[in-house]
């Protein structure tokens, strides 16, 4: 079974206030993202960081579950660690599927390849648009536990986190893990104001 998981989390430094409330098209960014995800999923969750009791407040999240992550200033990789923290010991998922909160225009049809895309849970599975990398990304259980040991620098010589800046995609592709293109032939979605903070 799979189980969706949108990241949330990041601050919105540049918008001035809470990125996930952006009213697009008469509703909040985030709720848009979480809709179209609770309409493939069963399982589903979506991971708070910045802000979130008053994110909490204002958003309709219907059956998903609130995660939050404490460590949200470290990166989004803090928030993949707290998803992964939170299904592992529900056994019936096998697979997670990352979705950004900023990208309410993922088609149903990238979802629906995505998801039923046939699979020894041995690969992960990424979306291409024509030529370029984006989310969805479906990771199967096996590589749960490389995720969960990717950790912030606790080194004093490092204001930040070394993860700071960490790009999903570009770990899977620069690895050894066996990953497998979904290609779609038209542009993929768009961060809302490019900013990738979640």
């Amino acid at each position: 079974m799979n189980a969706g998981v949108i990241l949330a989390a990041g601050d919105s430094s540049r918008m001035g206030f809470p990125k996930q409330l952006a009213q697009v098209k008469d509703k909040p960014l985030l709720e848009q993202v979480v809709e179209k995800v609770n309409q493939h999923f069963e399982h589903s969750s979506v991971v708070l960081g910045s802000d979130n009791e008053t994110i909490a407040e204002k958003i309709n999240f219907s059956n998903s579950d609130i995660l939050i992550n404490e460590n949200w200033s470290e990166g989004i990789v803090s928030s993949i660690r707290t998803s992964l923290f939170f299904y592992q010991s529900q056994k019936d998922i096998e697979n997670i599927v990352f979705f950004l909160g900023d990208q309410p225009e993922v088609k149903d049809s990238v979802i629906d390849s995505i998801t039923s895309f046939e699979t020894e849970g041995d690969e992960i599975l990424i979306s291409q648009y024509r030529y370029k990398h984006n989310f969805p990304i479906l990771v199967p259980r096996m590589f749960w536990s490389k995720l969960e040991l990717l950790t912030q620098d606790d080194s004093p010589e490092f204001e930040n986190s070394v993860f700071q800046d960490f790009d999903l995609i570009d770990y899977f592709l620069s690895s050894e893990i066996k990953v497998k293109n979904i290609n779609f032939n038209f542009l993929g979605p768009k961060d809302y104001d490019e900013e990738k903070d979640f």
